[in-house]
């Protein structure tokens, strides 16, 4: 009996499992990023003693999930081809390469890290291909399903030049043009996206309260991708300012160019996120106030694009060390990531805890219900 509920539990599982170890990485790179940039060794091993334990989370969830292919596996295929739930499924790939950079990055491992970056990459590029021919050839997609859980297969594309370009500078073969191609598709994928996104937000009615979460995954795209520009052009920060040294030196008048060059595409994205964040904050802020918030797996989707943006401000600080209020807004946005990830965590235990206890009326009420029966018959 117990063994056939463990087994309807997995077999009712979701992907949003997945997005923990997604949220968990997120905190990880961001712990590592605030850390190095502010002299801060306490959060770089905080850094590491959490990559150890997401990976150990991760690859049991990973076996579940196995086991839910096993027995669902038609299901999963449904879903994978459904308009709303399908890029939401990009969540298993997108965790499996952000391991990469907890590995390469964190642990000094990239080996490790090269093998979770290539698998997660295959498994992404399928994914990405499905859902996206799904959306084109579904008979039923209204305007009205759009939300911005849709970006996440382009999150998945821009992370992959990434992610790839750390692991080179770290001695990885990675095949550098290829990474090119992600990034043009993850882009142009966003903007079309996002350019929907803001039609249907303008035209037809506010997203339901559980899909407001989803909406701060807006802030994803455009933080992630100067990151995978300075990445994939070999402009990472150690790698600009010596590539700045050399130009001032070798050709002084050129020196200004290249840092006009850098900001050109890094503000561009990097300032889009900037507005988005504040827009969203207030349009979460009125939803609370309404009393419009309904707690959902979604909710995970607040971490991972706040911890990206707050990254994506380490990153440019970097550049820039000169203006010290962007570290103290990097510090501001990593607070505001705790803050979502320590919110999502309880709200996911008791809602986890609340249909446990449900299960278990619904089990005793047929139980109950057929005692009563049999003593009304006797009588």
């Amino acid at each position: 009996m117990a063994r056939r509920g463990l087994l309807q539990r997995i077999r009712g599982m979701s992907v949003a499992w997945f997005s923990f170890n997604l949220a968990t990485s997120a905190i990880i790179l961001a712990s590592e990023a605030l850390g190095q940039a502010a002299g801060l060794p306490a959060l770089q091993s905080l850094a590491r003693i959490l990559a150890y334990a997401n990976t150990v989370v991760y690859i049991l969830i990973a076996a579940f999930f196995a086991v839910k292919l096993r027995l669902a596996g038609r299901e999963v295929l449904e879903a994978l081809k459904h308009p709303v739930k399908g890029p939401f499924m990009t969540a298993i790939s997108i965790s499996t390469m952000l391991l990469a950079l907890d590995w390469g990055v964190v642990l000094g491992r990239p080996d490790v890290g090269a093998a979770f970056f290539y698998a997660g990459l295959l498994l992404h590029t399928l994914l990405f291909t499905v859902i996206l021919h799904s959306l084109v050839m579904h008979p039923g997609v209204e305007v009205h399903y759009m939300n911005p859980g849709w970006y996440m297969p382009a999150v998945g594309n821009v992370l992959v030049p990434y992610i790839g370009g750390v692991l080179e500078a770290k001695g990885v073969p990675v095949p550098h043009s290829l990474l090119g191609v992600y990034l043009g598709t993850g882009v142009i994928f966003w903007v079309a996206l996002f350019a929907i996104w803001l039609y249907r937000s303008i035209f037809h009615h506010p997203p339901p309260g559980r899909l407001i979460a989803a909406t701060w995954i807006n802030l994803a795209p455009p933080s992630v991708a100067p990151m995978a520009y300075e990445s994939l052009l070999g402009l990472m920060p150690h790698q600009a300012r010596e590539a700045a040294a050399r130009a001032a030196a070798e050709a002084p008048s050129l020196a200004p160019y290249l840092q006009a060059f850098f900001e050109l595409f890094y503000y561009t994205f990097w300032g889009l996120a900037g507005l988005l964040f504040l827009l969203i904050l207030v349009l979460t802020v009125e939803y609370v106030r309404r009393g419009w918030m309904e707690f959902a797996e979604s909710w995970w989707a607040f971490v991972f694009p706040v911890a990206a943006y707050s990254i994506s401000t380490v990153h440019l600080y970097m550049h820039r060390p000169w203006e010290g209020w962007l570290l103290y807004y990097a510090a501001l946005l990593y607070g505001v990531t705790w803050f979502f990830y320590t919110v999502t965590t309880v709200m996911s235990v008791r809602h986890a805890l609340r249909l446990r206890r449900l299960e278990g009326e619904l089990q005793e009420s047929p139980a109950a219900a057929a005692t009563a029966g049999g003593g009304g018959g006797g009588r």
